[in-house]
């Protein structure tokens, strides 16, 4: 890890994807697979401007969908550090998703760290 110290807003991430129908079933719901790829991806992100150098994802602590995502909404990824240490770090994500025609939302999936 980087011995320069750097504060969360240095690294903050904060990015928003669209729901296409390569990302759902034939239902219209989004697999739930492809929202923890993003998220996994925003927090490598964070990860690699925090340290400098790159970073792998070794645990995923909670995942928790509290309602359906469906095509065409937007869906926000917020991730930030919370704890660095020597040889590794905390990352956390909070997802978000709305329908972006009726501004009906933001649902809450649980964050990951």
């Amino acid at each position: 890890m980087s011995t320069d110290a750097k504060p969360v807003s240095a690294t903050r991430l904060v990015m928003a994807q669209e729901m296409t129908p390569q990302d759902a079933n034939p239902a219209g719901n989004v697999h739930g697979g492809n929202i923890m790829r993003l998220a996994d991806s925003a927090a490598g992100v964070v990860a690699i401007r925090h340290s400098g150098r790159n970073c792998v994802t070794a645990a995923v602590d909670h995942f928790e969908f509290h309602a359906p995502v469906f095509i065409g909404n937007l869906v926000t990824f917020h991730a930030s550090v919370n704890y660095v240490g020597r040889t590794s770090m905390e990352v956390g994500v909070r997802v978000e998703a709305e329908e972006p025609r009726t501004g009906k939302g933001p649902t809450r999936i649980r964050p990951i760290s």
